[in-house]
C-alpha cells in the first residue's frame, strides 16, 4: 500500500466514521429531547426520527463506501492492472460526493450536515473525476532523470 491507496482509505474511514458519529448524535440528542415525552403509539416520530438520520448521516456514508471501493482500484492500478476505466463506480463515486458536500440532492434533499464532510465529499469527487491511474500515480516515487 502506497500513500495513494492509505489516503482514500483515510478518506473513505473519516466519512464512514463521522457519519456514524452524526447518526448516533442524532439518535442521542432526539432521545434527550423528545425522550421525556410519553405517547401511546409513537410510530410515526420513531419513522420521522430515522428518516432524520438516513438525510443527514446516509450522503457520507455512501460517498466513504464508495471511495473504499475506489481505493482498492487505486491498488490495483498500481500494481499495473489499469487496462478497466470503472466508469460506473468513478460517477457513482463522484455524485455521492458531490451529494456528500451538498452540491446535488437526491428527491430535492440537498443538506451538507456538516462542513467537515462538504470537504471530504469533493474530495471524493476529485479522485473519482481523475481516475484511479492518476490518483495511483499522484504520490508514486518521483523518476530521477541521468
Amino acid at each position: 500500500m502506497n500513500r495513494a491507496d492509505f489516503w482514500c482509505r483515510v478518506l473513505g474511514w473519516l466519512q464512514i466514521g463521522g457519519a456514524l458519529a452524526v447518526g448516533a448524535s442524532i439518535y442521542a440528542l432526539w432521545t434527550i429531547i423528545f425522550g421525556w415525552i410519553v405517547i401511546e403509539d409513537g410510530g410515526f416520530f420513531t419513522f420521522i426520527k430515522w428518516i432524520v438520520i438516513l438525510i443527514f448521516a446516509f450522503p457520507p456514508f455512501l460517498a466513504g463506501l464508495l471511495t473504499l471501493f475506489f481505493a482498492d482500484r487505486v491498488e490495483q492500478a498500481r500494481h499495473g492492472m489499469r487496462e478497466d476505466s470503472h466508469v460506473i463506480l468513478r460517477v457513482f463515486t463522484a455524485l455521492a460526493g458531490l451529494w456528500s458536500a451538498g452540491v446535488i440532492g437526491f428527491v430535492g434533499v440537498s443538506l451538507p450536515p456538516i462542513s467537515f464532510f462538504a470537504v471530504l465529499g469533493l474530495l471524493s469527487t476529485v479522485i473519482a473525476i481523475m481516475g484511479h491511474d492518476w490518483t495511483a500515480d499522484l504520490f508514486g516515487p518521483a523518476e530521477r532523470s541521468a
